[in-house]
């Protein structure tokens, strides 16, 4: 009688296919009902196997996320940089970059949901931290290459990191409102709405520049003197 056996390559290739089934149920789970609601039985369950089985692949279900956020990240990059190359000139590079930020978000929904609407609490350390230090290498891909763009086009404000940023929030959060809330028959285009978002932020960049801290400070310090004024007139 002969006795056969599963080959190496073969166990290696069934194990990579389980752990990205797994990957996959978490994902959707995840973004369809929020982080804490899902318990890795029932991704187990999603899958057709026994809890056990994730714990030969993964230690908890934050390791699972983890391994999204990663991933999610990585493709961002591999986006950027793939748009990046197409464009010699530093302002189209910045301008399809931005495009292309928005447009991988509204192509992969599911995926950004986990990444940026996650846990707060992300094993120890708040979401805000997390996300900055896992998505560095593409923020700061695109903080340089701002620079580059207002060292080239002589914008007022060069080299300065708060109106880079600026420029990224707006982007980003442009991309969030749109993965929220999807496409709305009755609202603009969003193609249109992106092109103008750019072409706005662009004409904003080449006439303001960023604001003193002093400013903003006496601002602030008005704000906060005119509440005083307010509790200790009531």
């Amino acid at each position: 009688m002969e006795v056969t056996s599963t080959s190496p390559s073969r166990r290696v290739e069934r194990k990579e296919k389980l752990r990205d089934e797994i990957l996959a149920a978490a994902s959707k789970m995840f973004a369809d009902r929020g982080y804490e609601a899902v318990t890795l039985r029932e991704i187990a369950k999603e899958i057709g196997y026994t809890h056990a089985v994730i714990y030969q692949h993964f230690p908890d279900k934050w390791h699972i996320l983890a391994e999204l956020s990663s991933e999610t990240i990585g493709l961002m990059v591999q986006n950027f940089d793939a748009i990046a190359v197409k464009h010699l000139a530093s302002k189209e590079r910045l301008f399809a970059t931005s495009r292309g930020l928005i447009q991988f978000c509204t192509a992969h929904p599911q995926q950004f949901r986990n990444v940026f609407f996650g846990p707060e609490n992300r094993n120890g350390v708040r979401a805000g931290q997390y996300i900055n230090d896992l998505g560095a290498p593409l923020f700061e891909r695109f903080v340089q290459l701002f620079f580059d763009v207002a060292k080239e086009e002589g914008l007022p404000s060069k080299d300065d990191i708060v109106v880079a940023h600026t420029w990224w929030f707006s982007i980003f959060g442009l991309a969030t409102l749109m993965v929220i809330q999807g496409v709305v028959p009755d609202l603009p285009d969003q193609t249109l709405v992106v092109e103008q978002t750019i072409a706005t932020l662009w004409a904003g960049v080449q006439a303001v520049p960023r604001l003193p801290k002093s400013a903003i400070s006496k601002r602030s310090g008005r704000s906060s003197a005119s509440k005083q004024q307010q509790l200790l007139s009531t």
